[in-house]
């Protein structure tokens, strides 16, 4: 009796969940990404957090974390590679919480090469996807942008 209700239930989420579907859909996206860049050295959550950081000329890791709505581990994962790597730097004297990063000129550089390599990716995933597909994310997102606010949610 729980067995078959188990597999009913089971059953139900896996073909009508939009949570497994939007998330399998993220990383099939993200392996078109990641494969294009991956021969520079950087993948696309890295391209992404750079990005950001170079759209305000520095950034608290709070800011980027709502920004990006990413998890704060993710965050500092990211960071300390790019900081290994010489691309993103922040004030030593600083007090953690109040730290600003900002890009090196080396981290500007791999932001500025990595655009053609981008610009290929993104047409690989609008193939991929369909140039109608490809807008109903962006639309879908700044739909719920004032409602997650008001749920407390982080919004991209």
């Amino acid at each position: 009796m729980k067995k078959a209700a188990a597999r009913e239930v089971g059953r139900l989420i896996a073909s009508q969940c939009l949570a497994v579907r939007v998330r399998r859909l993220e990383r099939v996206i993200s392996r078109i990404y990641d494969a294009t860049l991956a021969e520079h050295g950087i993948n696309i959550a890295q391209l992404n957090l750079l990005a950001a950081i170079a759209v305000g000329g520095r950034a608290r890791p709070s800011d980027l974390t709502r920004l990006l709505d990413v998890e704060k581990s993710t965050l500092s994962r990211n960071l300390k590679r790019m900081e290994s790597l010489g691309w993103v730097r922040s004030d030593p004297n600083a007090p953690r919480r109040g730290r600003f990063l900002g890009l090196t000129p080396a981290g500007s550089r791999i932001l500025i090469r990595m655009r053609a390599i981008w610009e290929k990716a993104q047409a690989m995933a609008l193939v991929e996807l369909g140039q109608r597909s490809f807008a109903q994310p962006r639309k879908l997102l700044s739909a719920l942008a004032p409602s997650a606010k008001s749920r407390g949610a982080h919004t991209p």
